[in-house]
């Protein structure tokens, strides 16, 4: 009979985590070891590779992040639940800053070019449902899913938040709390801004 594993998956992810939040993004399977104190054999004998680790690690992060967007499918108003996805990116990050810091390790296209095969479909449907509820977020709220809206909405709930807290995850600082207030007047403003897109649309 197999001897039971000591350490979970969840737990090698974490360790892995916490060393690249120790030694950055070109972290080795020897420091991860060292992080949980196990023989780096037994990270191979779950993660095939460095390539299997870190792409684990970083669509475990990815998913943990969706869990509070994902949320915002309550909230009744449209627009209120695209002001809560904004405010999201701080807050998660402000709470999980390893999982803010893995999410860095790729970008989802650098990903699926040298991610394991048996990931890749898994990296490439990441978002799809991230996208769909804002989809149709924005249909309610403007009216219309055209491509010039879609393009400012993003803009309000992922571009713009992302560049403001991106320094202080690539530097592992605290994202500061009034950060909160200043995602959700940016997003507030463009948001107004693609609605008034919207309406030269829809009269257009």
């Amino acid at each position: 009979m197999a001897r039971p594993s000591k350490f979970s998956v969840d737990e090698i992810l974490d360790a892995a985590a916490a060393a690249v939040s120790a030694h950055g993004p070109k972290v080795t399977i020897a420091q991860v070891s060292d992080e949980i104190g196990v023989p780096v054999g037994s990270i191979y004998h779950r993660f095939p590779s460095r390539i299997h680790l870190m792409a684990s690690l970083w669509l475990r992060s990815v998913q943990r992040f969706h869990v509070g967007l994902l949320e915002t499918a309550s909230i009744a108003d449209p627009y209120q639940a695209m002001l809560a996805q904004a405010v999201h990116q701080p807050q998660f990050c402000r709470e999980h800053p390893n999982d803010a810091l893995a999410m860095t390790l790729y970008g989802q296209s650098q990903l699926l070019n040298v991610a394991p095969p048996e990931l890749r479909p898994a990296v490439a449907e990441i978002n799809d449902r991230i996208w769909s509820l804002g989809r149709e977020q924005m249909s309610e709220y403007f009216g219309t899913v055209e491509d010039d809206v879609a393009a400012i909405v993003a803009l309000a709930i992922r571009q713009t938040p992302y560049g403001m807290i991106r320094s202080y995850v690539r530097d592992q600082h605290t994202v500061p709390v009034w950060l909160d207030d200043a995602v959700r007047a940016a997003a507030d403003a463009i948001l107004q801004l693609a609605g008034k897109r919207a309406a030269t649309w829809l009269r257009e």
